[in-house]
């Protein structure tokens, strides 16, 4: 496709800040090691940042779209509950938008293709409301993976000039954890049965039908799928395309990404798929039931923060990481120092 020769290199991160970074916690006033990750996420935000001391500021992006594919039966709940959270998000009733404002996290909306769309402040992504059913063709057409791929770099840039470092991806979609498994599958090689979860509660029915649905997919598409972008475009959908679009941008400007739950990770496997050295700057926040999620962790080789049995989405995964991120940085920039501290 044509827009693989235009993507954008990745910033590597600053080296002598997480060096900085590094040699400041080994003199804090402390064990070595003895805060654990925390020590970790405070050395990688400094690389992120290009600063030693990082005070880091966040922004969440939640893409909502709805999916053709839920004609075949995948989701418990009907398709109109997308555009109705899509309200509540806005509204400030969801965990999204309360984990937000705790977090001081501006929050984004954007719509990827929503069925009747509610009258919010969305960012319109021009795509189609559903997509296409991707058990049958291809869920976006090259024009509109392109234009969803925009727009995301373009939010990326829009964070980076308003001085934010870290982006949050959440996503809202009925239905979308069968397109998400299907890229799962994709990617990694899994077999249906395996990247196949219950997503918002199918019964043993339901699992079995979305599993033939995922294995029907991958048929129709077959000898395709050596391309992450096709990969994108016949299978996902619109929030996955502007979700992939915005971690590649935030590569692009240097910016940090959490990665949230099942949906959005596999948008950014494509996005590592396409651009590897992408990866120093992907932060997974958790892992979540559904099994695609724990293969595309592991594919990805990333090792997240938390492990609380989520499983909703939107992006809250991550927000709930971004609080472990904001403690870190705290506690870098603090304490004191043995010298400092007069111990030793």
């Amino acid at each position: 496709m044509s827009v693989a020769a235009t993507l954008p290199a990745v910033r590597p991160l600053d080296a002598t800040a997480s060096r900085a970074a590094a040699q400041r916690q080994a003199q804090l006033l402390k064990p070595p090691g003895a805060l654990g990750r925390l020590e970790e996420l405070a050395v990688w935000m400094a690389g992120v940042t290009a600063t030693p001391r990082p005070d880091p500021r966040a922004r969440i992006v939640v893409a909502a779209a709805d999916h053709g594919v839920t004609a075949q039966g995948v989701s418990a709940y009907p398709q109109a509950l997308t555009a109705q959270m899509l309200a509540a998000f806005d509204a400030g009733h969801a965990a999204i938008a309360v984990l937000a404002g705790h977090s001081q996290a501006a929050l984004v909306l954007v719509d990827a293709g929503v069925i009747d769309p509610p009258a919010v402040p969305a960012v319109p992504a021009g795509l189609p409301a559903p997509s296409a059913d991707l058990s049958r063709e291809p869920a976006l057409t090259v024009e509109q993976l392109e234009r969803a791929l925009e727009l995301g770099r373009s939010l990326a840039a829009q964070a980076a000039d308003d001085g934010v470092h870290l982006l949050l991806g959440g996503e809202m979609g009925i239905g979308n954890t069968t397109p998400a498994a299907c890229v799962a599958a994709a990617l990694t090689g899994a077999s249906p049965a395996a990247v196949a979860g219950r997503g918002t509660g199918l019964d043993d029915a339901g699992l079995e039908r979305k599993q033939a649905v995922i294995a029907r997919a991958l048929a129709v598409h077959a000898g395709t799928l050596n391309d992450p972008l096709e990969v994108l475009r016949r299978l996902g959908g619109g929030e996955l395309a502007v979700l992939c679009g915005l971690a590649l941008g935030a590569g692009e400007h240097g910016l940090g990404y959490v990665c949230d739950g099942v949906i959005a990770t596999a948008a950014v496997a494509v996005a590592v798929s396409l651009q590897p050295d992408l990866r120093p700057r992907l932060l997974a926040a958790h892992r979540s039931t559904e099994p695609a999620h724990g293969l595309m962790l592991e594919w990805l080789g990333l090792d997240p923060l938390l492990d609380l049995g989520l499983r909703l989405g939107e992006g809250t995964g991550a927000a709930a990481a971004l609080l472990l991120v904001a403690a870190a940085c705290r506690l870098h920039d603090g304490m004191a120092t043995f010298a400092e501290a007069g111990v030793g």
